[in-house]
């Protein structure tokens, strides 16, 4: 049988790699004053057991004078090796190899985290990732900073590892470096490309001196900053060339931190930044990696078509860290997806926490003991939503479970996230849901409601012994604890209705809310196709001489959205990493956002607030209300009658995002001990 291009094997220097599939490096803040732990040991270890070729740990400090120990990995002095060479030993067993990223944060050092050091940098500046001015370095100061990356790479070795990257991206010292955005000096460090490339040479060179020629050194670069006067492709093209001949392979990523073009945010296509890869690929001879925003299906074909040698991925095994043994053996579809949100993972980083994820619970959570909660009992989940096939799935390994759903089809409000811009990934993961759930064996019951009457009945009959209340929530339409009130005859929606389209959508459309749930709406009715939309593409194609006619009688023009915003800042519940671009997209497309606005009165035909004290209106024959979510309190009182033989889970028992309903739906179906839940 022939093999896959992505499943035969490659070589980084004199390092044989069983596949071509790379687990990209991420802090993931699980470490202790800079030692590896346990947790971070079974992370890594259930990646290697889930056979993905190359795993990069990391990234590691190597400068002693500004370490990191807000939970990062730290290879700075020789205790560090002991518990590094435990991860090490780990990986191998379960038959994968592993590479430690070194890395110095230059000016993304924080003070706060770095010991109250001052930040280093090429030059002095004020940080606009952290706001931070920089110290800049002296070349003494400069020699002993590539001294200790030489260190750290000789305890790499070590510790176990088959081969260090150098970290000379995302904005961190060595790209500062390569930058003329943020490297002014006029010495042999600065100027020219060549010299911006001098501390990476001298880098490079120092570590061949301390680990070898023969041990595997790879350079993860930016194809591009894209900061204002940072370098561009042509200019990382030009760096490849400078260093080929002194490494091993090239990892190719985009952009920095503060970068204003989104990165792997979920509107940026997949492999949107492969062209990066291909054309570094095209002008080196070594092995080039190429990353961003894969998925399985991108990856593989990213390697299929040539883009790149091996295919980088991060979050997509975070999410599932079986995805390349599923790939293997040909069961892509019980691969759990990525949800590209990055609301436990990069945005908890990024905020000092530790990494988790929305859609895997267990992720981070791999070296602590769970069980399940029940073994072979009769168990009832109401609702069909997230949270109830998150549950239904879990449960069903050792029990029997039915599910009733009201509606005639799964998903719940998933269904609505799902059918935003660039949201496809939530519906991908539903549908993982249901097939996980039909294949454990669940019994669903289409069109059979919940009620209050229902769930007392079979509970009095004994015909289950525990009932899972996985609901959903409610909206409050009618302004109640809001201070505002609602005319009679005023076209009120929910975000949920509005989106799956059981409410018309007017010309004038007004949104209501501070929260990312606003925003969703705003965004979607400004993306949603409108009247007379195919009518207009044909006649512009068949007829355009009566274009300017047709639509002065037609009125086509896109319908005009305010989003209005009693917060003073809209988008409350997005992550920092996320938040600016959905903002960004909804402006583009010609929203209007008010904020710091207190909501007066919805009407027929107008929405009145006050804005700084003025009382205003904006036109809206359309208004999408996203304030006022409640959990389901009507069954508080079963709770009360049956004590721990109900359990509420989801929006049921409060409003929250996906990865709630998938923590709630976990901790229902399984036992955990005190202290695991963290």
């Amino acid at each position: 049988m022939t093999v896959r291009p992505a499943l035969s094997p490659c070589m980084i220097g004199t390092c044989k790699i069983n596949n071509r599939f790379v687990m990209t490096a991420a802090n993931l803040g699980y470490c202790r004053d800079g030692y590896v732990t346990d947790q971070v040991i079974e992370f890594y270890r259930e990646r290697a057991r889930g056979k993905t070729g190359l795993i990069i740990a990391g990234a590691a400090g190597v400068d002693p004078a500004g370490k990191n120990t807000a939970g990062m990995m730290q290879i700075c002095d020789d205790s560090c090796i002991p518990s590094m060479k435990r991860l090490t030993e780990a990986v191998h067993e379960a038959g994968s190899r592993i590479f430690l990223q070194l890395m110095h944060a230059g000016a993304y050092a924080r003070q706060s985290e770095h010991q109250g050091r001052k930040a280093v940098a090429p030059s002095g500046y004020v940080c606009r990732f952290t706001k931070e001015k920089t110290h800049e370095l002296t070349e003494q100061e400069i020699s002993g900073i590539v001294s200790c990356f030489r260190a750290g790479a000789v305890r790499a070795v070590k510790a176990g590892f088959d081969g260090i990257e150098l970290m000379g991206s995302a904005g961190y010292l060595i790209s500062e470096f390569l930058s003329p955005a943020t490297n002014r000096r006029m010495d042999r460090y600065g100027g020219g490309l060549a010299e911006r490339t001098q501390f990476l040479l001298e880098i490079i060179g120092e570590v061949r001196k301390g680990v070898g020629r023969d041990y595997p050194v790879i350079v993860r670069l930016s194809g591009s900053d894209f900061v204002p006067g940072g370098n561009g492709l042509k200019d990382f093209l030009e760096i490849g060339s400078i260093i080929e001949n002194q490494v091993d392979g090239i990892d190719v990523t985009g952009g920095w931190h503060e970068s204003a073009v989104p990165q792997i945010t979920y509107n940026v296509p997949r492999g949107a930044y492969l062209y990066m890869a291909r054309a570094m690929k095209e002008k080196v001879s070594v092995p080039v990696i190429g990353c961003n925003r894969l998925d399985l299906h991108r990856a593989a074909e990213a390697i299929r078509n040539r883009d790149c040698d091996m295919a980088g991925m991060l979050r997509g095994l975070i999410a599932d860290p079986f995805l390349v043994k599923k790939y293997m053996e040909q069961d892509e579809s019980s691969i759990r997806p990525c949800l590209a949100c990055n609301q436990q993972c990069l945005d908890r980083i990024f905020t000092g926490g530790k990494l988790e994820c929305a859609v895997n619970f267990l992720a981070g959570r791999e070296h602590l003991p769970f069980r399940p909660r029940d073994d072979g009992k009769e168990i009832l989940v109401i609702g069909a939503g997230i949270s109830g096939l998150v549950y239904g799935a879990l449960a069903a390994e050792n029990n029997r479970v039915t599910i009733w759903e009201r509606e005639t089809d799964y998903g719940g409000a998933g269904r609505a996230v799902g059918a935003l811009p660039y949201r496809e990934d939530v519906l991908t993961y539903i549908r993982y849901l249901f097939r996980r759930c039909v294949s454990n064996g669940v019994t669903f019951s289409w069109g059979t409601a919940g009620t209050m009457e229902n769930i007392r009945k079979v509970m009095a009959q004994g015909r289950f012994d525990r009932v899972i209340l996985a609901a959903g929530g409610t909206m409050v339409l009618s302004g109640d604890g809001t201070g505002y009130k609602t005319e009679p005859g005023a076209n009120v929606l929910t975000p949920v209705e509005c989106i799956l389209g059981t409410g018309s959508l007017g010309r004038n459309i007004a949104v209501i809310g501070s929260g990312y749930k606003a925003v969703q709406a705003a965004q979607y009715c400004a993306a949603a196709r409108k009247t007379g939309d195919r009518e207009q593409t044909f006649l512009r194609r068949y007829a355009p001489e009566d274009l300017e006619q047709v639509n002065g009688l037609m009125k086509w023009e896109p319908p005009n959205i305010t989003l209005l915003s009693p917060g003073k800042n809209a988008g409350g519940g997005f992550g920092a990493s996320t938040r600016w671009t959905m903002l960004n997209d909804i402006k583009q497309k010609g929203v209007k956002v008010v904020s710091g606005v207190k909501i007066l009165c919805i009407g027929r035909d107008r929405v009145t607030y006050l804005e700084e004290g003025k009382e205003k209106s904006v036109q809206a024959d359309t208004v999408i209300v996203s304030e006022g979510w409640q959990s389901n309190t009507e069954f508080a009182c079963l709770k009360d009658e049956t004590g721990d033989r109900l359990t509420v889970i989801g929006d049921a028992r409060r409003p929250g995002r996906i990865t709630d309903a998938v923590k709630d739906a976990f901790t229902a179906a399984m036992n955990l001990e005190e202290g695991n839940y963290v």
